[in-house]
């Protein structure tokens, strides 16, 4: 007894179920009608908590009392049966497939569990299983090659990072083009706080999304809602589409108390950085100061106020550096000039995450819960980067009486990070002396040593040989130590609610959804820098609350028709707050960072924002004889962020199916499986950000003396954007299922585009806001799935998602045919630009002979140039990815390839880089001793043969034709690949039920880029509309990881 005493008390820290009383072993197999075996089929003993699962091969073992049992089988797409033992020790049993069960059921708006094979419109899913398998970064970045229609851009990788989704293109011109997130029905805030000055490339941190927030570890399935069709019922947000987030919850069919472990550890490395030229120093030209040592030799004294990398070629010749000397400005010797032992890639770090959750989950007859605690640190690849992550979720259901119950949700999310890594054109990321204004002899071992006995700074870029003074960059180490940020972000988001079920076919439900977050973010510069010192610090506040109640129903009309629907209504409040505080003239004391310590008055300002939105809706769905279904949804809002006599806007849409398999003419077609077309057709509105109709002064010197009236002219008469959407579809199954396939066709029409124009400077204003322009989206997606082997021990499994969007901004402003939406930092501009794809890179581009098709030189050997132009699009052509998955009785692997194709980006790195001799090609084959002469030719059509030198060459990378500096946005990655082992579970004797080792990787390699410096998706540090801009771009990263993972 002690003994079963001690084994309980084990069960409740989480390891294995118990048996009580007198009890026997019973073991068996399960198989399907043809034999075959079924693994993962829950082996319940009836009246107990007791159970198991049956491994690959089909095989259970499970404890029985001695007398009078029962085991209950229990599969998705099997029906349930249940077994009398008797005194049998061996039970094997073959289950019959479910009809209803196979049908794939996926979540749509609201919630609603729907028959995949019912629905008018394109709804596609990622489910948990595939998530635990590639252990993403975030919800967002599991998306990406995953689902047909879905753009993903970015690449923060393991430490989180700005992740950018569009479903379908860009359908405004200054709102907001993402899709809404919603977990568990609770609308979540996707804000981005990265300054402009970020999204433009010109310099800022990167903040990430908040979606962050969500933790893979408890997602079930995510369905992605792509059309308005889909998601008009959720009003103006859903404009862009839905990402419907279901959690795990503990309804598993399994009676009891049961624990869930995982376990990750992942290290993260870069893998892709700017190739640099090892043959050259730092300076411009050769060493024009020299030094008398004691001995009385004249040594070269290397240019340390020079922040480029033209000097003099490596010899390794004696030559007094910046670390030659002493904190009193005294040379203490001299160091070869060779190429760097520790290069820039040395800097970089192995980043190293850990990431362990558990789960308490129970189930009996009146209700369900599952508790999870998620804890994660991780270290970055740059020095002093670090995270930490707790979060707690718990969902539960609980019946208070027959027709009675409640629900409840809550999840909490704390986020602690340290010296998050600047990106763009700014001091304070690293790579910009890296990369684009530095010298190429500077060793990182040596530049660790960044502080003098007496703390001040130790930089290479001294004034001078007296003059110890950053001229015009910090030591990098002094940037990640001393420079650095950190924040801190608490969030809260969930539901609760009670369902009442009135009959057997009506539903009353009333729910409350809370999202609320405090996001505070201190920046510094320490005193002692380049830049003057400072401090500052954001706080952001923000909390929704939507007031749900809704009546549903569903009720078969005879034996051929069934009605199915809900109506409801919806109010929406919304108030986010802000407090934003700077020092003014610096730092008084060194080393403290507080607004207090400011040596002028601190600058503060604060803002509020509230918005409510109320809302009916309603849906209605007919199906005849599970093949023909008609879909009507409708939903009014009234909107407070528009005026009063036009804030009321209606959304309509209509959808049908045709499952015309379930015609007795096609129903004797073997081979055919399943077949569907659909079609539907949707309007959806889109409203705008508070305080945009009337104007108020404005404060403009932080303390409230100064106000002026504002530059942008508002409108009183705004009205919402509208889309007009709709699309076709083609769904099949063949050959038992073997291949499948899901085709789309859809276009997207939004027009009153509320844009922001330019005004005559007479007006008294600049810009003024107003409803202007019409763009359109039309496009195809394709999914194809084929299980090309499928036997008892192996299969190979591969799904392909294919989608290609065109965009075009047909309309703008009576007289206005471009929106420039903001300018890189010298040199070009991302515009909307009517007749062209949204995200048009407007710059100087090479003047084109007709006859010969090549740019044009002068007599000087140099390009010349022409006026502003379009020279390329943010948006893809299209973008594809293909999954592979073998498995082989408990082994399985996987991986991901995806595919971008077109694209552009315009590239700071790259034109800086090659204007100050950084990067490899300003030193590759003899240019800088021969020169180079430039694949062009003359105006008259002959061939160029007018050479110009090395550094001539490079520095018309500035001057010249900024389409020198444009790039493909193309790429092929292996996105991820997994490999596991799940153990057999007679090894455990049926307590535990499923124990898997498991290895993964993401970004291990990419392949076709136009530009083999930057990676394409690092060029993304916003998840905002400014897109296309790379102005000091991160190197990227590879993760590799290990996990573990348990269920007891």
């Amino acid at each position: 007894m002690m003994r079963r005493t001690l084994f309980a008390l084990s069960m409740l820290l989480g390891t294995i179920s118990i048996a009580i009383g007198q009890e026997r072993q019973v073991t068996g197999t399960v198989t399907d009608a043809n034999g075959e075996p079924l693994p993962g089929v829950a082996v319940l003993v009836v009246g107990t908590t007791t159970g198991s699962i049956t491994s690959f091969e089909g095989i259970y073992t499970v404890d029985v009392p001695e007398e009078g049992a029962e085991l209950q089988f229990s599969s998705v797409g099997y029906a349930t049966q249940t077994v009398a033992v008797g005194s049998k020790s061996e039970v094997n049993i073959s289950l019959v497939e479910d009809a209803e069960q196979l049908e794939e059921v996926v979540v749509t708006a609201l919630g609603i569990s729907r028959d995949k094979a019912s629905l008018g419109y394109s709804v596609q899913a990622v489910d948990g299983a595939q998530l635990a398998e590639s252990q993403p970064s975030s919800a967002m970045s599991a998306l990406s090659g995953n689902v047909a229609g879905v753009q993903v851009s970015g690449g923060g990788g393991m430490m989180g990072g700005s992740t950018r989704v569009l479903v379908r293109g860009a359908s405004s011109i200054s709102g907001n083009n993402e899709p809404l997130y919603v977990v568990d029905g609770v609308p979540l805030d996707n804000s981005n706080f990265n300054s402009a000055n970020a999204a433009r490339g010109a310099g800022g941190y990167d903040y990430g999304n908040m979606a962050l927030d969500i933790n893979p570890d408890d997602i079930e399935t995510m369905s992605v809602l792509k059309g308005p069709a889909a998601a008009a019922l959720y009003g103006s947000r859903a404009a862009n589409g839905v990402v419907m987030i279901t959690t795990k919850k503990g309804n598993n069919g399994q009676k009891g108390i049961g624990v869930e472990w995982n376990s990750t550890v992942a290290f993260e490395k870069v893998n892709r950085m700017a190739s640099l030229q090892r043959q050259y120093g730092g300076g411009f030209g050769d060493f024009s100061e020299y030094y008398t040592m004691s001995d009385g030799t004249k040594v070269p004294v290397a240019n340390f106020a020079m922040d480029q990398s033209w000097g003099p070629k490596y010899g390794g010749q004696q030559v007094v550096q910046w670390h030659n000397i002493d904190m009193n400005g005294q040379v203490t010797g001299a160091s070869p000039w060779t190429a760097p032992t520790n290069d820039v890639e040395d800097f970089f770090e192995l980043g190293v995450g850990f990431k362990n959750s558990v789960a308490v989950v129970g189930n009996n007859d009146k209700g369900s819960f599952r508790l999870s605690y998620t804890n994660q640190t991780a270290s970055g690849t740059m020095p002093n980067h670090e995270m930490q992550k707790n979060g707690f979720s718990l969902n539960s259901n609980y019946k208070l009486t027959d027709k009675l119950t409640a629900q409840a949700a809550v999840n909490y999310m704390n986020t602690q990070t340290t010296a998050r890594p600047m990106t763009g054109y700014d001091g304070g990321n690293v790579m910009q002396q890296f990369t684009q204004w530095g010298q190429r002899q500077l060793d990182m071992e040596r530049l660790s040593d960044y502080k003098y006995a007496d703390g001040s700074q130790r930089t290479w870029n001294r004034t001078s040989l007296t003059n110890p003074n950053p001229q015009y960059t910090d030591n990098p180490y002094w940037v990640r130590y001393e420079n650095y940020q950190d924040d801190q972000r608490d969030r809260f988001y969930g539901n609760i609610g009670l369902t009442y079920q009135i009959n057997d076919w009506l539903t009353a439900s009333g729910k409350v959804y809370g999202d609320m977050y405090n996001f505070v973010v201190n920046e510094r510069t320490a005193v002692g820098s380049q830049a003057q010192s400072g401090f500052s610090q954001l706080i952001e506040n923000f909390k929704e609350f939507n007031y749900e109640g809704m009546v549903a129903f569903n009720k078969d009309l005879g034996s051929d028709f069934n009605l199915s629907g809900n109506v409801g209504v919806n109010q929406r409040h919304m108030v986010r707050d802000n407090m934003y505080g700077t020092t003014v003239g610096g730092l008084q004391l060194p080393g403290v960072y507080t607004l207090t310590n400011s040596i002028d008055p601190a600058l503060v300002e604060n803002g509020k924002y509230e918005k409510k939105v109320n809302s009916v809706f309603g849906s209605a769905s007919l199906g005849w004889r599970s093949m023909l279904y008609l879909d009507v949804t409708a939903r009014n809002d009234w909107s407070s962020t528009l005026p009063e006599g036009n804030n009321s806007y209606f959304y309509p849409s209509i959808t049908g199916s045709f499952v015309f398999t379930e015609l007795p003419a096609v129903q004797n077609v073997s081979w055919l499986d399943f077949g569907k077309v659909r079609a539907g057709f949707a309007q959806v509105g889109n409203d705008t950000d508070p305080y945009m109709l009337r104007e108020t002064y404005v404060n403009t010197d932080g303390v409230g003396f100064d106000y002026t009236v504002p530059n942008t002219l508002l409108a009183e008469d705004l009205r919402p954007e509208r889309t007009n959407s709709w699309e076709v579809g083609l769904e099949a199954a063949m050959f038992d299922s073997r291949i499948t396939i899901d085709a789309t066709y859809y276009e997207n029409k939004t027009e009153d585009l509320i844009t922001t124009v330019a005004l005559s400077g007479s007006s008294g204003y600049y810009y003024q806001m107003m409803n202007a322009g019409t763009m359109e989206n039309k496009g195809v997606e394709l999914m194809l799935g084929a299980d090309v082997i499928r036997t008892k021990d192996f299969s190979w499994n591969v799904n392909v998602n294919f989608s290609k969007n065109i965009n075009q901004l047909t309309e703008l402003a009576p007289g206005i045919d471009n929106y420039r939406m903001a300018n890189a930092p010298f040199a070009v501009s991302v515009n909307a630009f009517v007749g062209q794809s949204y995200g048009a890179i407007m710059g100087t581009n090479y003047v084109y002979h007709e006859e010969t098709g090549k740019p044009i030189v002068g007599e000087d050997g140099r390009y010349l140039t022409s006026g502003t132009e379009v020279l390329g699009s943010v948006v893809p052509d299209y973008n594809l990815g293909i999954r592979n998955t073998f498995r082989y009785k408990n082994l399985d692997f996987s991986f991901l390839i995806d595919k971008q194709q077109g694209g552009s980006y315009h590239s700071t790195t790259y034109m800086w880089g090659m204007y100050s001799g950084m990067l490899e090609e300003t030193a590759a084959n003899g240019v800088r001793e021969n020169g180079i002469v430039l694949d062009a030719v003359y105006a008259d059509g002959t061939p160029n043969t007018t050479a110009i030198s090395a550094q001539q060459w490079g520095s018309d990378h500035y001057s010249g034709p900024q389409a020198q500096n444009v790039f493909d946005a193309s790429y092929v990655k292996l996105r991820d690949v997994n490999i596991g082992y799940t153990f057999p579970q007679a090894l455990f004797g049926g307590h535990v039920q499923k124990l898997r080792l498991s290895a993964y990787g993401r970004n291990l390699a990419m392949w076709g880029l136009a530009n083999k410096h930057i990676d394409p998706e690092m060029a993304v540090t916003s998840s905002g509309n400014v897109q296309g801009l790379e102005g000091g771009a991160l190197p990227s990263t590879a993760t590799f990881g290990f996990n573990l993972s348990a269920k007891f």
